[in-house]
């Protein structure tokens, strides 16, 4: 039996600059604390009932209301209708999987229009997301390749910038914050850091950070060891 889920959700993202051990090489290079982060996060995301519209603002003046069709199992998602005053103006077919009955809008690409948002899954290393930008020059949704199912998508509102944060255990981390510069992603700073214990039994941390400046990339490393 086909379920069907209405569900909408218009969330801004916002992240504070806290640090710890490294806070001043942290704030020199912008780079947000990634725990405070993961925490803002969490908290941000609010799951509407099920089976209730409201039309949302996208931009402008312009309201849509969205229904999300769901097959019986609960975590395909079909497809998306649009609707403007109650008229169907597009019917996106999705055929994405899902964990969890999360949708909102959010402007992924900063042009001031929401983007229709779909949680894919949520674990260790961060979060991913089917993501749908909307066109104010055709008045449709387009699916975003370059964002969606990548694990680790977060989204930097104060600076506007989107970070692609990479994970492989204690031992290795990745922040690499890119900006929209003419429709396109170009990469504006990034940190990498490596965490490890020797045989003497320190433990050391070495910080990579990475900076465009006038078209050159510029990196400075800090590391400390502790016993």
């Amino acid at each position: 039996m086909k379920q069907t889920v209405i569900l909408m959700m218009v969330i801004a993202f916002s992240y504070s600059c806290t640090t710890e051990n490294s806070k001043s090489n942290i704030d020199k290079q912008g780079t947000k604390d990634p725990a405070q982060k993961k925490s803002n996060e969490k908290n941000s995301f609010k799951k509407l009932k099920h089976d209730s519209i409201s039309p949302m603002k996208i931009v402008g003046d312009k309201s849509l209301s969205f229904k999300f069709n769901i097959d019986s199992s609960g975590s395909l998602l079909k497809t998306i209708n649009v609707y403007s005053e109650n008229i169907l103006i597009q019917k996106i077919t999705a055929n994405k999987y899902f964990e969890s009955n999360k949708f909102e809008l959010i402007d992924w690409n900063f042009d001031g229009a929401k983007d229709i948002t779909v949680i894919y899954n949520c674990g260790s290393g961060g979060c991913a997301y089917w993501i749908w930008n909307f066109s104010p020059s055709t008045n449709n949704f387009i699916f975003n390749k370059e964002l969606s199912d990548v694990l680790g998508l977060e989204i930097d509102t104060a600076n506007q910038f989107i970070v692609f944060h990479y994970r492989a255990g204690y031992s290795e981390e990745r922040w690499d914050s890119f900006k929209y510069v003419n429709n396109k992603l170009q990469f504006v700073k990034g940190r990498y850091r490596e965490r490890a214990n020797d045989s003497l039994g320190n433990s050391w941390v070495k910080n990579t950070y990475s900076k465009m400046i006038n078209n050159v990339l510029v990196t400075n490393v800090d590391s400390s060891i502790s016993k």
